[in-house]
């Protein structure tokens, strides 16, 4: 999911989210040409639309030459007395304010940022059961619960409840659980030797993990960011292949307690990641909630479905759709209910 206000500076700070609840207390948003231009875009809802919505109108309108010569969109709350702006949004006024910037004289300058996963490890709901035995696992890692786009708030709700849920089933057969399954040998030297081989590398330490995690972030937001196509996302895999060749390359001296072996782990994990977001992007021709697809820009009723994928035996990955289930009728007339929700609490 891509949220529609990140700050762009300084350096360290870029990306830093800008509350929604600024949009909410009336926050405006306008581009280099002075163009309140959500206008254009959501007549009815204005600033105020869905996040993916918002997020694409300012991505637009920078791509398209009306954002600022840094790459940003204006949002002002300036129109508001300061006294309110201070008591309603003081965590954004004192972020701002030690950057230089008076939010109650002055615009912000924000753009896009990635902001939450709503993909991840497929869990059984009633136990948060992975597939792996004796792996449990709650909140931004799983997925399920949000659908195509999350709703602000909602991934502390769904933490609370899930992480309920798995404590009570836990409390009920850990006794179960214990001893642990006696260890595989076989496997954990399998998996200690593939370390050895990432710790010691074939190219002779060259390449910097944190160069290509860098490298990484920019292609993926490149190719498979706020809008997709699938030519970029097919140009964007062959990327990907080639910067997987060039990680394996990697060698870490000192490996146990190095921080750049620690770097170069979580790389192997972000290419993983990477490939399932990009793959799973290509494979949908629709466009649906936080997804979208320039060449497929509506949604199809023959993609209401998620994709998964996992290893195989050759360690290529494997995707496959399955259906989405049925709302239950309680739960059904919980979204149909009429429900507002103050902004200044998302703060």
């Amino acid at each position: 999911q891509f949220h529609p206000t990140g700050m762009i500076e300084p350096e360290g700070m870029d990306g830093r989210l800008v509350t929604e609840a600024v949009r909410g207390e009336g926050g405006r948003l306008y581009n280099s040409e002075g163009e309140r231009f959500m206008e254009r875009y959501s007549p009815k809802h204005m600033e105020l639309d869905a996040r993916d919505v918002v997020a694409r109108a300012n991505y637009r309108e920078i791509r398209e030459g009306r954002g600022t010569p840094d790459g940003a969109v204006l949002l002002d709350i300036s129109h508001r007395d300061p006294g309110y702006i201070k008591d309603r949004l003081p965590n954004m006024y004192e972020q701002f304010v030690e950057q230089g910037v008076d939010i109650t004289e002055e615009p912000m300058k924000v753009s896009p940022t990635a902001h939450y996963g709503m993909g991840g490890i497929e869990v059984d709901p009633r136990t948060c059961a992975t597939a792996v035995e004796g792996l449990f696992a709650v909140g931004e890692s799983t997925a399920g619960v949000h659908g195509a786009n999350r709703l602000g708030g909602n991934s502390l709700a769904e933490t609370v409840v899930f992480g309920k849920i798995l404590g009570a089933h836990l409390a009920d057969v850990l006794d179960d659980l214990l001893p642990p399954v006696p260890l595989d040998e076989g496997a954990a030297q399998e998996h200690f030797a593939a370390l050895d081989v990432l710790a010691t590398g074939t190219g002779g330490g060259e390449r910097d993990p944190e160069g290509l995690i860098d490298e990484l972030r920019d292609l993926v937001w490149d190719h498979a960011g706020i809008v997709r196509t699938g030519d970029g996302l097919r140009e964007g895999i062959v990327k990907l292949r080639d910067l997987k060749k060039r990680a394996g390359e990697l060698a870490i001296p000192d490996a146990s307690t190095s921080r750049r072996f620690e770097h170069v782990l979580n790389l192997r994990a972000m290419l993983t990641a990477a490939e399932a977001v990009m793959r799973g992007a290509l494979a949908r021709e629709e466009s649906r909630g936080a997804h979208h697809r320039e060449d497929f820009p509506e949604e199809a009723d023959g993609w209401q479905k998620n994709i998964l994928c996992a290893g195989d035996e050759g360690g290529d990955m494997h995707l496959w759709t399955e259906p989405v289930g049925e709302v239950p009728a309680e739960i059904r007339k919980a979204l149909d209910e009429d429900y507002s929700l103050d902004y200044h609490y998302l703060e």
